[in-house]
């Protein structure tokens, strides 16, 4: 079984660097063959979570499991593609690692964007089921037609809602 570092870090600053060195500018791949984008402006949308009082912060949890984005691009784990229609997002649900990452369309550009990471918590099994059901499972031919990303040469088509 493959196996993926948690990181401890003394601050928020610290995970920052991290997630710039790690995913900035890296060649990461959906399914070996969709280019996924990750800038560092997203580092403030997937590492901050709403409080109760509606208020956003970094989410320590969430930023120990960095690592995690990247392990489920690698192909070491099982990862079920779901498309989630709402949002027009493909989500990638990770049983093992009990996290879900959400990809959007980057239109024109052939390749996918880090939209949101989470993982389950305490109640994962509860909650993967309650993400699971807001979306349709999606092959990567599918993947491909949906979000417009085709091969060199080929003309894109984009169906469905996507979020620029």
């Amino acid at each position: 079984m493959p196996r993926v570092e948690i990181i401890v870090f003394q601050t928020e600053a610290e995970y920052r660097d991290e997630y710039y060195r790690v995913y900035v500018n890296a060649d990461l791949f959906l399914f070996g063959e969709i280019s996924v984008l990750f800038s560092k402006r997203d580092f403030d949308h997937i590492f901050f979570e709403p409080s109760s009082d509606g208020q956003y912060s970094f989410s320590e949890r969430r930023a120990r499991r960095l690592l995690y984005m990247k392990a489920l691009l690698s192909d070491e784990f099982t990862v079920e593609t779901f498309y989630e229609i709402y949002r027009g997002t493909l989500a990638l649900f990770c049983r093992d690692l009990e996290c879900v990452m959400y990809l959007r369309n980057r239109p024109g550009a052939n390749c996918l964007q880090v939209g949101s990471f989470f993982d389950f918590g305490k109640d994962h099994t509860k909650m993967y089921e309650k993400q699971k059901k807001k979306c349709e499972p999606i092959t990567l031919p599918e993947v491909k037609q949906k979000f417009g990303i085709t091969p060199e040469g080929e003309e894109a088509v984009i169906l469905g809602p996507t979020t620029p």
